[in-house]
């Protein structure tokens, strides 16, 4: 299962480790929660060196700690299983994106990595009838206005944390209420 890691694992990210095909006592040694160091590399127990995972899917990474376990002598048959952690380490809460405002269902979405601002107005239902062209996203405590009607501005990545407000549409004109200048540096 691919949780929106469309480009890979990258360091920082955490990933969950399950090893079948042993005793559950060595299943134990192995299984758990491990994060990618900033090289990309993964320590995993009993082997001599970190295991590269930096730009693998969880399954190619899966194959590639099958293969260091057997050509180490370690176990001669494992069946790993990777899953990616949205929002890192065991017991961390998974971050989200908040959808507010004009939309059908607001409230909060888990976060994924290339999460666009269409996406997340989409994943709340799309905007209601009375939703308009501006939307304003709050991140790291700032504010700043979004034109809908962009495909730039609909294509924005979103970050963790990231809050969008949908505006309501006015009832004469419905203007955008930012400009370039301003928004110039989400897109860099």
């Amino acid at each position: 299962m691919n949780h929106g890691f469309g480009e890979g694992l990258a360091p920082g990210d955490s990933i969950k480790l399950t090893l079948r095909g042993v005793g559950s006592e060595e299943q134990e040694k192995v299984n758990g929660n491990y994060k990618l160091g900033q090289s990309g590399g993964v320590r995993l127990p009993m082997l001599e060196t970190l295991l590269n995972a930096k730009g693998l899917t969880p399954e190619q990474f899966a194959r590639s700690a099958e293969k260091a376990y057997r050509e180490q002598g370690i176990y001669t048959q494992p069946a790993i299983e990777i899953e990616a952690i949205v929002g890192g380490e065991k017991g961390e809460a998974a971050s989200m994106v908040s959808v507010g405002g004009q939309v059908k269902n607001a409230g909060d979405s888990e976060y994924r990595k290339g999460l666009t601002l269409l996406q997340a107005i989409n994943a709340a239902g799309g905007r209601n009838e009375f939703g308009g062209r501006n939307v304003m996203l709050v991140r790291e405590g700032k504010s700043y206005w979004l034109d809908y009607l962009n495909l730039k501005h609909k294509n924005l990545p979103l970050r963790p944390n990231d809050a969008l407000q949908v505006e309501q549409r006015g009832a004469i004109s419905d203007r955008w209420k930012g400009d370039e200048a301003s928004v110039k540096g989400l897109f860099e």
